[in-house]
């Protein structure tokens, strides 16, 4: 809504019908008070203007509508709108100002409403219009429009305002059903017929209702979605009677959600009613096969925009066609936002029914009334081509089938031939109304191409498609036999010339048969045109076959021609086998051999070709090493341990044939020269020696590729100690100061060389080697005798030899050290393990330890006990045995030796007691107060 403040002198001449005649003007204002202003209230169509009169009664102005009213001070006085809205005063170039009431948050509105306007305004009391301004008899109502042409300029506030603020603020009809109340009948249409709403349109249109204005009719005020009936002069809080008060709920609560639904199904229901509104479409500039097709959108949109139909989403319509009459079938031709659109592709004198119906998003109204048309009627249609049912050599008679007329009876028809010259142009032969045509005087065995077209009041149709048709005439002459222009492998080019007594005019299709030599068939056709040349694909190589001519016009076919009897070529022989070689490969030559193609083309092979490359690789350069026909070939002058590639190929009459399958054969190698005798890096150590040597001078392109390092020690065996490609080594394992005879020789592909001259070395003196495990020997239960032999000798004397022994292997003592090779150790104890190694020593050092060895002592007899004591009597009891007769000894046990204790015994005297493996034993019988031992 939108709320127009200007001084009185600025209101324009021509007033609204409003202002103009119907409302008295003020003297002050015509005389233009300047304390005083009128404010025009724009109400666009879908919105509800309230006002409180000065009685308190309340009035409700739907539009479009534009109300004035009458500012008591000059100023705007702040406007009351529903929670969640709020009012902002705009000022435009012209100094007009602008009360815009939009919603304070996006949440006011639902998503598809444009949040710019609200729905609903309300005035408070203060702003009540001047009785001499707005009557009850009179209204503010005006139709709703359909464009911006069915409306003053001055109604719309874009026109004052710039368009990039008011442009899109306009709010659709069905907008508002969300915030009107279900009970008020400004808000809902009652359900209607179609032409029932078409009436009440009308009637609208012509006498808006003034009960709107009337005091005593309630109406529906609303507050944030809810609305609240007010009747009678008073403004009483008591609804009117048949409308129910709503009551005023929680948004979330579940009565509001069921509320929502059932407001969405009848706002469905009302946009399909107010789209079902449609006004039949009109049908123009109507053609033989094309017409236009235009309409209006459904009355109830809003006179906006063309495009946007004043909803917020752009209104779509559907166009159908119907060409079986008004209750058929109709299909879609048009489906867009236009109102407007060109029908192609219709058929002359046909009748037509078309409709239209608007859609919504998702709700589609109803089909409009529909429409019919005839289209104009047309030229007929290309004709099809003639058909020829009689001919002689000099005449021909053709017909035709009457096209479709499309609503103009066809008058007559137009033959058109070209005489029989070709690309000359078509001249008329025949017009008239008949549809058959006889042409005389003609040539015989000549073409003549035709064409007819149909006429009717309203022009020519196009011509048919073109026939050429022939007069009769004689059959041809036996032609010549046919000429051998070429030979190929596969095919054979002929060519011949036209039989005698044939014009140049005449159509001949030559036929030409072949038959194949030995093959025990016929002639058969090979080739059947007009053209004087021809190439016989798909042959058989090196083979005779045989040809004829037959000429064949309209009339019939001649006798074949004479026969042509020709070759085709050999073809290239295959290449021959891969080669092999047939005696051994000396380091200078060998001999190989090849079997002849197994193809060879249809010819004899004349002769063979055998190429040799040096390498590994084709791409290398490839010489002839032979040129004859036979089939191998002994190579000579090669190199030793040369890797060379042989190849051969064939040629015959047919050509040159593919190599085949390359062979790769290496020479023999020759054996390497002799090495010169290793010689000694650094000094020979005790048990090693490093030695190194020279690649010998080969001969040829053989390299060497390992050597062999020979040992010899006195009189025994050679020893080969070293196998491999380096020029040194490292001989290890060799004893102390002894003398080693060393020799190398040097291999390659054909095998090893001589040995080289013998290298001696004798290795330094070492520490001596590892003792063998020392021999145990028990003399006794407490002593052992340790014996051993003397280790290899490391090219220096024992000087020592040192013995360890232990009862445990972790703390080894040193007990001997000296050149003996035995001793006896004393003082052992009984069943004890023991354990020793030994070692020896020379001048340069001592060698590793021998392996460990353990024994152990045998056992032997219990130790003396240590310990005798006679219990006295606190210790006994005196009601087991009597202290004057027994006496109790006690004893503790000594070491057993490694053999358990069986019995002890006692002395008594010169008396023995046996006593059990105990500890304690009473002696019994004895006499009271004497002394024993």
């Amino acid at each position: 809504m939108y709320v127009t403040m200007m001084m009185t002198d600025q209101i324009p001449l021509d007033l609204p019908p409003l202002l103009n005649g119907e409302v008295p003007m003020m003297p002050h204002m015509v005389n233009g008070d300047g304390s005083q202003q009128v404010i025009l209230v724009q109400v666009n169509p879908g919105e509800t203007f309230t006002i409180r009169a000065e009685d308190g009664s309340l009035q409700c102005i739907q539009g479009p509508a534009e109300v004035p009213m009458m500012s008591p001070n000059g100023s705007i006085p702040p406007i009351h709108v529903p929670p969640g809205y709020i009012s902002q005063v705009l000022e435009d170039n012209t100094g007009v100002r602008r009360v815009v009431v939009t919603p304070q948050s996006p949440e006011c509105y639902p998503p598809s409403y444009p949040s710019a306007i609200s729905p609903t305004h309300h005035i408070p009391p203060y702003l009540a219009h001047h009785p001499h301004f707005i009557p009850g008899s009179h209204t503010a109502f005006y139709p709703p429009v359909t464009g911006h042409g069915d409306m003053p300029p001055q109604f719309f506030p874009q026109h004052h305002l710039p368009p990039t603020i008011y442009g899109e603020e306009i709010i659709p009809v069905y907008g508002m059903s969300n915030y009107i109340s279900r009970e008020d009948p400004y808000g809902k249409p009652q359900p209607k017929k179609i032409k029932e709403r078409q009436l009440d349109r009308q009637n609208r249109l012509n006498s808006p209702p003034s009960s709107i204005y009337k005091n005593n009719v309630g109406c529906t005020a609303m507050y944030n979605g809810y609305g609240k009936s007010h009747s009678g002069a008073g403004g009483g809080g008591g609804g009117s009677p048949g409308i129910k008060k709503t009551e005023r709920r929680a948004r979330s609560s579940p009565r509001a959600s069921e509320q929502d639904v059932q407001d969405h199904d009848s706002e469905s229901k009302r946009i399909q009613d107010m789209l079902s509104g449609i006004e039949k479409p009109q049908v123009s500039n109507i053609q033989a096969r094309t017409a236009r097709l235009s309409w209006a959108p459904p009355s109830g949109l809003l006179n906006g925009d063309r495009h946007t139909n004043g909803l917020q989403y752009s209104c779509s319509y559907e166009v159908t066609l119907s060409d079986k009459g008004r209750d058929g079938k109709y299909r879609v031709i048009y489906s867009g936002e236009e109102l407007e659109c060109n029908v192609k592709d219709l058929r002359p004198a046909t009748d037509y029914h078309v409709r239209v119906n608007a859609v919504y998003n998702t709700v589609k109204g109803s089909c409009s009334e529909a429409v019919s048309f005839t289209t104009h009627s047309s030229t007929p249609d290309c004709p099809f081509s003639p058909k020829l049912s009689h001919r002689t050599k000099s005449s021909l008679t053709l017909q035709w089938k009457a096209p479709v007329d499309n609503g103009s009876k066809i008058t007559s028809y137009l033959l058109e031939w070209d005489e029989g010259k070709k690309n000359s142009g078509f001249r008329e032969c025949y017009f008239g109304s008949q549809r058959h045509c006889k042409l005389t005087k003609l040539f015989p065995a000549m073409g003549y191409t035709f064409r007819v077209a149909a006429r009717n009041d309203i022009g020519t149709s196009g011509f048919s498609p073109e026939f050429v048709f022939y007069t009769s005439g004689n059959i041809p002459q036996l032609p010549l036999a046919p000429r051998l222009v070429r030979a190929g492998i596969t095919w054979i080019t002929l060519e011949w010339t036209r039989p005698e007594g044939c014009t140049a005019e005449e159509i001949i299709t030559y036929t030409l048969e072949i038959q194949e030599e030995n093959n025990g068939t016929g002639f058969h056709p090979k080739y059947t045109g007009e053209n004087l040349i021809c190439t016989v694909d798909n042959l058989k190589r090196s083979t005779q076959y045989k040809f004829r001519l037959i000429a064949s016009n309209v009339e019939g076919r001649s006798s074949p021609s004479e026969v042509l009897v020709c070759n085709t070529s050999p073809d290239k022989p295959g290449p021959p086998s891969k080669p092999c070689v047939k005696s051994p490969i000396t380091p200078y030559s060998f001999c190989v051999k090849w079997d002849p193609p197994q193809d060879n083309g249809g010819s004899e092979i004349l002769t063979y070709l055998l190429e040799i490359s040096q390498g590994n690789s084709d791409a290398n350069q490839w010489d002839i090493a032979y040129t004859g026909p036979a089939t191998e070939r002994i190579c000579d002058d090669l190199k030793p341990g040369t890797l060379y590639r042989l190849r051969t190929c064939c040629i015959s009459t047919g050509g040159h044939s593919q190599c085949s399958e390359s062979l790769p054969v290496r020479t023999l190698s020759v054996a390497p020269g002799p090495c010169q005798p290793p010689r000694i890096i650094g000094k020979a150590k005790h048990k090693e020696v490093h030695l190194q040597w020279d690649c010998p001078p080969s001969e040829g392109t053989c390299e060497v590729t390992e050597y062999s390092l020979e040992m010899t020690e006195g009189d025994m065996e050679p020893l080969e100690v070293y196998h491999g490609p380096d020029l040194e080594c490292t001989v290890s394992s060799l004893l102390p100061g002894a003398t080693y005879s060393f020799k190398v020789r040097a291999a390659n592909e054909a095998g090893y060389g001589p040995y080289s001259g013998a290298t001696e070395v004798t290795t330094a003196a070492g520490p001596p080697g590892q003792c063998r495990a020392p021999c145990l020997t028990l003399t006794s239960n407490t002593s052992v005798l340790v014996s051993w032999e003397s280790p290899e000798n490391s090219g220096a004397d024992i000087s020592e030899y040192r013995l360890e022994w232990s009862r445990e292997e972790e703390s080894l003592e040193l007990i001997y050290c000296g050149t003996d090779s035995q001793y006896e150790i004393s003082d052992l104890a009984a069943a004890t393990h023991y354990c020793c190694r030994l070692q020896a020593a020379n001048q340069a050092g001592a060698g590793p330890y021998s392996d460990l060895v353990t024994c152990k002592t045998p056992a032997s007899v219990p130790d003396t006990i240590s310990t005798l004591s006679v219990l006295d009597s606190d210790h006994i009891d005196a009601h087991l045995i009597s202290p004057s007769t027994c006496l109790a000894l006690k004893w503790e046990e000594p070491c057993n030796n490694g053999s358990e204790i069986i019995s002890y015994t006692i002395e008594l005297g010169d008396s023995q007691i046996a006593v059990d493996n105990v500890t304690s034993y009473v002696i019994e019988g004895l006499q009271p107060d004497s002394e024993y031992r």
